[in-house]
């Protein structure tokens, strides 16, 4: 079937494909209401669909987004991306979404890409793994990172949770019900959100003045990470309570101390960081930190929105609030 062109529309309204522009897109010129009436009732019997490609190369603005995240089946990044996609659409834009899959190669082809698509902006997580970084430098359009601050150098503002109060304020809520020996189970990266939750938790320990040497260091792959904690709930060395990183490792603790027979908080407490919708549904529900999903992604967005407005915003630091629940002991 041949595609309905603009030049059809004009046709059908008896009118020039210029006016057909002014309708599509409100202006600049005014169009009188009974010629208005003839080209939306012509694009209403052919079905005809702009170009939004052709459109965005003519014009200042897509009103399309592109967003990078390592892993958008991941309960963590599921959340944050559906958010980002409600906050650009009240904003009337839509999200163009690219999945890294953990690589920084992949990462930085995926923001090259959207890029040339002539988005108005991009969001970009960068994932937590060893490697350059995807910079903003050479993408010609505005940049702001989410999650995990922009790379050492660059000027693009970043968008992130105040992860070292966090891990900070879980293991105080631990010590808290008395827990003397707490451990720590955290990603392998060494810098990055995780990285900041864990050195909270070892500030936290010290200032206690409780060993912070109770520590597991574990990959992307859960297979292996619940491997890792099986080995650790099995050793001499396990923690009375523990401090999990990230709501998907402290979930997978709970798997694995439910297949052990360990009894959840009576035998070992467990809280997470993340805030997501799994921790409040898991057995027993997870006690974990985070900030509201849609007003991270609302302030990622409106970082955006003044990067085109060319001025130059500064970071912002969200706080981390605790939801309490049963793993950790309470009610």
């Amino acid at each position: 079937m041949q595609r309905v062109t603009r030049d059809d529309v004009a046709r059908l309204a008896g009118t020039s494909p210029a006016v057909v522009s002014y309708v599509l897109n409100n202006g600049p010129r005014p169009v009188a209401p009974a010629t208005r009436a003839r080209v939306e009732q012509a694009i209403a019997e052919l079905g005809y669909r702009p170009n939004l490609v052709a459109r965005a190369l003519r014009s200042t603005r897509s009103n399309v987004l592109g967003l990078v995240v390592p892993d958008s089946s991941e309960g963590y990044f599921t959340q944050l991306t559906h958010a980002v996609e409600r906050a650009a659409f009240a904003r009337g834009s839509l999200v163009l979404l690219g999945n890294s899959a953990f690589s920084r190669e992949q990462e930085l082809r995926y923001a090259e890409s959207l890029a040339n698509m002539r988005v108005d902006g991009l969001l970009l997580v960068r994932a937590e793994v060893a490697g350059a970084a995807a910079t903003h430098s050479a993408l010609d359009v505005p940049v702001v990172y989410l999650h995990h601050h922009a790379p050492a150098g660059t000027a693009a503002p970043s968008v992130v949770l105040d992860n070292k109060t966090g891990g900070r304020l879980t293991t105080e809520h631990l010590l808290g019900h008395g827990y003397r020996e707490i451990g720590c189970l955290t990603g392998t990266a060494r810098s990055g959100p995780v990285a900041e939750r864990a050195r909270g938790w070892t500030e936290a320990m010290r200032a206690a003045k409780r060993s912070a040497g109770n520590v597991v260091r574990t990959g992307l792959d859960r297979h292996a990470a619940r491997a890792d904690i099986r080995r650790w709930l099995q050793s001499p060395e396990r923690p009375r309570a523990i401090m999990a990183t990230a709501d998907g490792l402290a979930l997978d603790t709970l798997t694995v101390a439910a297949e052990l027979g360990l009894s959840v908080p009576k035998d070992l407490a467990v809280i997470g960081f993340g805030g997501t919708d799994a921790a409040a549904h898991s057995w027993p529900a997870l006690s974990t930190a985070g900030h509201s999903f849609d007003d991270f992604a609302d302030a990622a967005v409106s970082t955006l929105d003044q990067l085109r407005e060319n001025t130059q915003p500064e970071d912002r630091i969200l706080d981390v609030r605790l939801t309490a629940r049963a793993s950790c002991g309470c009610d």
